[in-house]
């Protein structure tokens, strides 16, 4: 079936145990603090998140750890551990399904896993450094960023279905590999379509309307434009990041035809014209941001940035206008995280260093 026609349907200063712990709760402006859930013995960097709204769990990509961790918001605690995961960055969670894809930067693997028991399911290999990972969910489809550093760059389209196991319907892939054939693992996922770009990508966002996906590609200093047609993935343009380096996350208000391009050098956001890929916006923001969310319902959009704050945009009808509306304190080095719209809350991940423990906090959104 063609792609277009199955549709896109803590305080500040003192960043100790006190910074990060369920005692301030006092409200923050636009976001309110929580509380916050303790990573103990979890080391080094965390990257990108997933969420399961029904049951008010979060994962959390551990990837030092080489592990996922599971939580749950209702009691701040740990649940569980996957483990075995060589450098877990993107994650997905199905809520169809109710599974879990990781992606991981040691293997290049996207891996599937049952979110209640996390028995392993389907899997695919994706050659190198598999990372940010999208559901499509009217189309059933899953895109994926991979490729090597340096070297080129793929965006691949991923059947959902075949992430399945069989006996639920699952519809794995053809044989690809000598690994296909373990009898020890489940059988591979089903490649629909992929695309070559000048580098790795890092963050993407795909836009239901016009059936395109846009995707940073910070060593090539520009945004790529991927068409999805009936015959694949096709890059039908690139829009060149002059004002800035290093874009890496991004966001999406489609409604309002607005792309938004967040650069660590000099820190800024930039404002991209999805009809025309022109910038039409550029603001200050906080520094080393690796994860920036588009709260559509209140219209603003948080920064998070590794310079140990969140920031907050007001968005006003003019499309041009952007200005921050507030600054929220976290940890330095938190510059990963997740907003869940469903529950309007906003999960900050901060990793264990030498000012402070491991955690995850947790903010409320207020109108």
């Amino acid at each position: 079936m063609g792609l277009v026609s199955r549709s896109f349907a803590v305080v500040a200063v003192s960043l100790t145990l006190v910074a990060v712990t369920d005692a301030d709760d006092a409200p923050c402006g636009y976001l309110v603090r929580a509380g916050s859930v303790p990573l103990e013995g979890i080391e080094g960097r965390l990257d990108h998140f997933a969420a399961d709204p029904a049951t008010r769990r979060l994962f959390v990509a551990a990837l030092e750890n080489h592990s996922v961790e599971v939580i749950d918001l209702a009691t701040k605690q740990m649940l569980h551990s996957i483990k075995g995961i060589i450098e877990p960055q993107g994650l997905e969670f199905l809520p169809e399904s109710k599974r879990l894809l990781v992606c991981s930067r040691g293997d290049g693997t996207c891996r599937s896993f049952n979110a209640a028991t996390l028995e392993e399911g389907p899997w695919l290999d994706l050659g190198r450094n598999a990372d940010n990972i999208r559901l499509d969910a009217t189309a059933g489809r899953i895109y994926v960023g991979s490729g090597a550093e340096p070297g080129p760059g793929l965006l691949s389209a991923i059947d959902a279905a075949s992430f399945l196991p069989e006996n639920l319907g699952g519809k794995p892939g053809a044989v690809r590999s000598k690994a296909d054939l373990l009898t020890d693992r489940p059988r591979q996922a089903d490649l629909e379509a992929e695309v070559e770009l000048a580098a790795h990508p890092e963050s993407f966002q795909l836009d239901s309307v016009n059936h395109r996906v846009y995707v940073n590609i910070p060593d090539d200093h520009q945004v790529g434009v991927i068409d999805v047609t009936p015959e694949g993935l096709k890059v039908v343009a690139k829009w060149a990041v002059t004002e800035a380096e290093k874009n890496f996350p991004m966001a999406l208000d489609v409604d309002s035809s607005r792309l938004f391009v967040v650069c660590r050098k000099p820190a800024c956001v930039l404002v991209f014209d999805i009809r025309n890929g022109k910038m039409i916006a550029q603001a200050p923001c906080v520094g080393d941001s690796d994860d920036v969310f588009y709260d559509a319902r209140n219209r603003r959009l948080y920064v998070i940035g590794g310079e140990g704050f969140v920031d907050v945009f007001g968005s006003a009808d003019n499309a041009a206008d952007l200005t921050r509306i507030d600054r929220i304190p976290t940890a330095t080095k938190a510059r990963t995280g997740f907003f869940v719209p469903a529950l309007q809350l906003l999960a900050v991940a901060v990793p264990h260093t030498v000012d402070h423990p491991a955690a995850i906090l947790l903010f409320q959104t207020k109108e």
